[in-house]
Order: structure tokens, then C-alpha cells, then sequence
């Protein structure tokens, strides 16, 4: 009788042995051999030229992006894109030399790259807490492993040829995302006494945690940035870590790493993810069409609905850290999905190993989609699983699911996680609020809401909700359904059904936080994740007949592309000005007083790197702290953070009390004391300071005064 094949090898081909052709005790010491070795990845490393000509050429759009958003080209963050991009690169390659995982799946330039930043990126995170080096020399030593690796594995050259597509998509990705980033890679503009920064408030947060991983050299290093010398929270901080490196190589602004890097490079990793995802089950040109569907078409809001709220568009632009999440999520998507197809528990156990790791990128997204990862492989894994293992996998899966959330539930800041059905009306209610006065929303306002009914706000706010975020890829969705399904594993049909139902209960299904974060955090950010999905999946859908097409088919591939290129002209049109919202005015289009500009940026060049200033009045939208790339001893939050709320509280007593002091000797002193080097006089602040503190500032413009202490 023979023994089955080892399916750690993957094939049983590999010169697999039988236990009827050896003698028994030679069949032990060669199946343990065997056993040995197949615990070792068995690489197949590749490399192309076209790949590495495109990979250079992106890292320059990426300097270029940095030096437009800071104002001055680097040559050091050129050197630094490069490095990093190619470190992306070989990583990549490894993975994708690695049979078992990387069996039918499109594994070209996108998905390298993505792969690569998943490691790379998540391991530098991991030294920033871990490690007394800075982010410079962690990467180094990372670079090095990675080439020394990827030489070992005597990689073959293959011909550019069989990338060409992954290469367009490549630079579809790079357009999109610098047509939709306009605001972004240019932030700033100057009007009279005003400089008016076009992103989102939460852009000074994101800049100021660049500063802070930039720096970092281990746990103690890495502070709540609203505390000087206090530890950070878990939280997912993921994203701040190429740009930091970047900008700590290269010495640019945080505030430009931010706007130039950070903000555009997510975009780009989710027109990745689309194309590897759906290329890998459709193909490359289909890919391509999933790509394009993402990037280029406007989102429901655009198309008409206009509750800019439900935008996916506006959503992605105001919250960097929800691309990098789509991007790592789609990543887990493919191989949980090709996993099932072609029932590789490898490819299954990566694709889990890739949502645990969003966890650090976006944590509602792995929130949101964990439950369903863990349920997919029972219901939908090819072939070897009865009905009563399905049952207890589904049942174990369930269990799990609500033991990590009751785990995270105690972690600090992570918002409340309860699925009641009890705010149905209330969510509703606010997501009308941000539909433009006029009949619909009147119609909106008799139907849905806490005064309505159950049944009436089901009824009216499920088909509301959908249509009011994807817009016209619903009724698109089933009738491509109904297209592809002959020809489609029938997984891949269902996906995006099982995508929207998982967003409404989740949308309709938690329960809204009214104490410790914004009210709807962890019902609202999923909508991302079912428009990324569900129009990624409608333009896949959509070019795969038309490629199939005898009568179309050989125009396809050059319509595709042509209608990329005319495509672009949404972007062009809408991506400046769309962080804007006419409801929440105050969150955008930020105009900050040229005296404070000029006072942080004062800061920044007259301070030392470790320095503590403090603000008069807390600088509760961390602009002095961005600007300044410098530490608050003490910083008020817009939101609600009950995390170490009592220590901010206590600190902002103890500035109080220091403004009311009266004598000069006493100031200095209590300045000393309490930690911080620099103090900013805004105008609407009063201090009761002698007049030779009062009148002898650091720096002083528009009554906006720096003191040095």
C-alpha cells in the first residue's frame, strides 16, 4: 500500500517515496529527510528587467510626489524610494517563488510589490517597538537579508514580455492616484495673512505620527502624541512607517512625507490589490478592468445620491490608513478565495496571515471582515470537508471571532463592539443629515430614522444605503452576476453578495459608541470595503465577455486601454477639492493664521530634535505639532480619547495655573520643571507674566509669540 503524497512539498511528484519500495528503516530516515526539507520554503525566485525599470520609475513618481508636496526636490528621498521600492521588489519575489502559495495566482509586478510592503513595511514596525536602532538602520539590516535571500535563491531572469499587463496597471495606479491626490501632493497654498491647507484636518495627526515613527528607537521612544515622554496605545499604526523612513533618510518635512507619500502611495496599493485579485481567477486585461473600475469611475455620491457621507472617494482621501487596509485586505482575499478554489490550505492560511496583519493598517476592517475569512474556507473549500466538519469549523469560527472581540474590547481606545440591532434608526438618521436639503432628503427624513420603524427602516434604508455608496454597480453587479456565473467558480460569483450582506449587518447590526469614540467609527468605515470589492469586482466582471466577445474580442485589449486613458478625465475633473464636504466645512480647507505657520516652522528650525513646546491654547488640531515636527507636553484632541484623559487634563491644570503666574523667575522655573522648552502665545491666550517675559519672545508675527525658556 502506498503512502499518500506529502502535501507539504506540494506535488507528489517531488520524489516522493512509498513505503513498499524501501526497506522500512531506509523509508524512515528518508521521509524524515523529506519532512526536513519541506519545512524550507522551496524558491523559485524570478526577476524581470521591464520590472525593475518600472519599479524604479514609480519610486521616482513617488520622490517626485514628496518634492511637489514639500516644495524642493531630494535627491537623499529619491536614494530612499529607490531603496525602499526595491526592498518591496525582492521580498515579493520570494513569495512568488514559493510554489504553494503562489500556485494561480497573478503574481507579477502588483502583487510583488504588495507582498513586499505587507513584510517590509510590518517588519519595520515591529523594530520600531522592538529594536534600539533607528527606522534607518532596521531597514538596512531588512534590505540586506532581502538581497542576500533573493541571491541565494539564484533567481531566473524571465522575459518582460509576461508582466506587460501587471506593468500597465502599474502605471494606471501611479495616474489615479496622483489625479485623485491633487490636494494632497500640493497642501498648501498661501492667501494674504491665511495659508490654506486643502487636506483633511486628521492630515496634521497623520504628519505627526510620521514624526514620531521617524525617530523612534524602540517602545520607550514611541509617545502618545498628545504627551511628551508618555507611551503610545496600541493602535494601527502601521502606515506611518515608509513614509517615516523616507523622511528620516532624506530630512524632508513630516507634513510633506505625509501629503506626498502617505497619502497618494495607499491609493496606488489599492489599484494593486484589484488587479491581482480578480486577475488571478479572470485574468491579467480583466485585472485590469477591476483596476480601472476602482481608480477611475466616480462613486455612488458622484453619480448622483450626493450624501457625500456614503463616499468612497471622499472616505479613502480623508482616511489614508482605510487604502493601505483595502489594499492588504484584498491581498487576503485572493488567497483565502484561491485557497478554497484550488483547496490549498497554504494560500488559506496566508490569507488569514495577511488579515491578521491589518490589524496594525486598519483594525475596523479586520473587524468587519474577520467573521466572514474564518466562515468562507468551511462553506466553500474544494472537496475534502463533510458536513459535519463544516458545521464545527463554523461553529468554531463563530466562537472565535466573539473571543477576540471580547479580548479586544479591553484594549484602550477600540470602540464599543456590541451587535444588538439597537441603533438602526440613529445611524440612519445621521447618514441622512449629510444628504443636501431638498426632496430627497425631506423623503428620507418621514421614512427612516429613530421616529420610524423597524420594518419601515429596513425597507427604506437598506436599498438607501447601497445605492447612496455604489451607485450604479448595484443593479451592474446582478446583471454580470447573471453573465459570468457559467463561467466563474461559483465562490467568485457569490463574493460580492456575501460582501454586501456582511456590511449590512455590520452597518445595521452594532450597536453606535457614544462614549469613547466617534458614534458610528465601526458601522460606517465598512462601507470602503464593500464598494472596493463590489466595483473592482463589476469592471473584472465587465471586460471578461468583451474579451470573450468573437465580435469585439480582437478590439478588446485596445478599448480597455483607451478607455483607461479617457477614464482619467474623472479623476482629473473631481480629485481636486474632494476632501471637501459642505457639511463639515470646518474639517477642510483648513485656514491656519501665517503667524502660527511661521511660529512652527520657527519652531522646527531653532529647536533640537527632542525639544517640548506647549501651546496656550492645547493645539487641538495638532497643526503646531506637525508644523514644528516637535513634542507637546500637553495636547486637547478633537475627538473623545479617554486613554490617558486623565493625565491630559492634569497637565492642562498645570499650564493654567503656569500662565497665571507673576513672577519671571517663577516662570522660567515652572517651565523647567514641568518639561517643555518652548511656549506659544496665541492672541486670543492672556498670561499674567512680567513684562520682561511678556515682551521678549523667541519669535513674534500677528501677535502669534514664541517664548524660549
Amino acid at each position: 500500500m502506498r503512502e499518500p503524497p506529502n502535501t507539504l512539498l506540494g506535488n507528489e511528484n517531488d520524489g516522493l517515496l512509498a513505503q513498499d519500495t524501501l526497506p522500512r528503516s531506509v523509508y524512515k530516515a528518508t521521509t524524515m529527510t523529506f519532512s526536513l526539507r519541506a519545512l524550507r520554503p522551496n524558491l523559485a525566485a524570478s526577476y524581470s528587467v521591464s520590472d525593475l525599470v518600472a519599479l524604479s520609475l514609480t519610486a521616482a513618481v513617488v520622490a517626485v510626489w514628496a518634492a511637489v508636496a514639500g516644495g524642493a526636490f531630494s535627491l537623499l528621498a529619491l536614494l530612499a524610494c529607490e531603496a525602499v521600492f526595491l526592498a518591496f521588489y525582492l521580498v515579493g519575489s520570494l513569495f512568488a517563488g514559493w510554489r504553494p502559495l503562489a500556485a494561480d495566482v497573478l503574481f507579477d509586478l502588483p502583487l510583488r510589490l504588495l507582498v513586499g510592503y505587507a513584510v517590509v513595511n510590518t517588519a519595520l514596525l515591529a523594530l520600531a517597538w522592538l529594536s534600539p536602532l533607528g527606522i534607518i538602520a532596521n531597514f538596512g539590516i531588512l534590505l540586506a537579508v532581502a538581497a542576500g535571500l533573493f541571491v541565494a535563491t539564484r533567481p531566473v531572469r524571465q522575459p518582460s514580455r509576461d508582466g506587460s499587463v501587471g506593468l500597465l496597471v502599474v502605471g494606471v495606479s501611479v495616474a489615479a492616484a496622483t489625479l485623485w491626490c491633487q490636494d494632497s501632493i500640493r497642501p498648501i497654498s498661501a492667501q494674504g495673512n491665511v495659508v490654506v491647507f486643502k487636506p483633511w484636518v486628521d492630515s496634521f495627526y497623520h504628519a505627526v505620527h510620521v514624526r514620531i515613527f521617524g525617530a523612534s528607537h524602540g517602545a520607550a521612544s514611541i509617545e502618545d502624541f498628545r504627551l511628551a515622554g508618555v507611551p503610545a496605545r496600541l493602535y494601527h499604526y502601521g502606515i506611518y512607517l515608509t513614509p517615516a523612513l523616507i523622511k528620516q533618510a532624506s530630512g524632508i518635512h513630516a507634513y510633506a512625507a505625509f501629503g506626498g507619500i502617505l497619502a497618494p502611495m495607499g491609493l496606488f496599493f489599492t489599484g494593486l490589490a484589484a488587479y491581482a485579485l480578480f486577475g488571478s481567477f479572470w485574468g491579467a486585461w480583466p485585472g485590469l478592468g477591476a483596476c480601472g473600475a476602482l481608480l477611475l469611475l466616480p462613486d455612488g455620491v458622484q453619480q448622483g445620491m450626493q450624501n457625500t457621507f456614503m463616499s468612497y472617494h471622499w472616505l479613502t482621501q480623508i482616511s489614508p490608513s482605510a487604502t493601505y487596509g483595502l489594499a492588504l485586505l484584498g491581498v487576503a482575499w485572493l488567497f483565502v478565495l484561491r485557497g478554497c478554489t484550488q483547496g490549498s490550505w497554504w494560500q488559506i492560511i496566508a490569507g488569514w496571515l495577511v488579515s491578521g496583519i491589518l490589524a496594525w493598517y486598519k483594525l475596523h476592517f479586520l473587524i468587519a471582515s474577520a467573521l466572514l475569512l474564518l466562515l468562507v474556507p468551511p462553506l466553500f473549500f474544494r472537496g475534502r470537508l463533510t458536513l459535519s466538519q463544516q458545521v464545527l469549523w463554523a461553529a468554531s469560527a463563530v466562537m472565535a471571532y466573539s473571543a477576540g472581540l471580547a479580548c479586544l474590547q479591553k484594549v484602550p481606545g477600540v470602540p464599543l463592539i456590541r451587535f444588538d440591532g439597537s441603533c438602526v434608526g440613529k445611524i440612519l438618521k445621521l447618514v441622512n443629515g449629510f444628504t443636501p436639503p431638498g426632496a430627497l432628503r425631506d423623503f428620507l427624513a418621514d421614512r427612516i430614522g429613530t421616529q420610524s420603524s423597524l420594518s419601515s427602516n429596513l425597507f427604506i434604508g437598506v436599498p438607501f444605503i447601497l445605492i447612496a455608496a455604489l451607485g450604479l454597480f448595484v443593479p451592474l453587479l446582478v446583471i454580470l452576476a447573471m453573465r459570468v456565473r457559467k463561467r466563474t467558480p461559483v465562490l467568485l460569483v457569490l463574493f460580492p453578495f456575501l460582501l454586501i450582506a456582511n456590511f449590512l449587518a455590520m452597518f445595521f447590526g452594532l450597536a453606535l459608541d457614544f462614549t469613547r469614540s466617534t458614534p458610528d467609527e465601526l458601522s460606517h468605515r465598512p462601507v470602503m470595503v464593500v464598494y472596493f470589492f463590489v466595483a473592482a469586482w463589476v469592471g473584472g466582471a465587465a471586460a471578461l465577455p468583451l474579451l470573450e466577445s468573437r465580435r469585439f474580442g480582437r478590439i478588446a485589449k485596445p478599448a480597455i486601454v483607451g478607455l483607461a486613458i479617457l477614464l482619467m478625465a474623472v479623476p482629473a475633473l473631481v480629485g481636486s477639492g474632494v476632501q471637501r464636504m459642505w457639511s463639515m466645512r470646518e474639517f477642510s480647507q483648513l485656514r491656519v493664521p501665517i503667524g502660527l505657520v511661521r511660529a512652527a516652522e520657527y519652531l522646527r528650525d531653532h529647536s533640537g530634535a527632542q525639544d517640548v513646546f506647549q501651546d496656550s491654547q492645547f493645539d487641538w488640531t495638532y497643526t503646531v505639532a506637525a508644523l514644528s515636527e516637535r513634542r507637546a507636553y500637553a495636547a486637547r484632541t478633537l475627538t473623545r480619547m479617554p486613554y490617558h484623559s486623565d493625565m491630559v487634563e492634569e497637565r492642562a491644570a498645570a499650564i493654567e495655573r503656569f500662565m497665571g503666574l507673576r513672577d519671571a523667575d517663577a516662570v522660567v522655573a515652572a517651565a523647567r520643571k514641568l518639561g517643555f522648552r518652548w511656549f506659544l502665545l496665541k492672541p486670543a491666550s492672556n498670561v499674567d507674566w512680567p513684562a520682561e517675559i511678556v515682551n521678549h519672545p523667541a519669535f513674534e508675527l500677528d501677535r502669534f509669540r514664541l517664548y524660549r525658556f
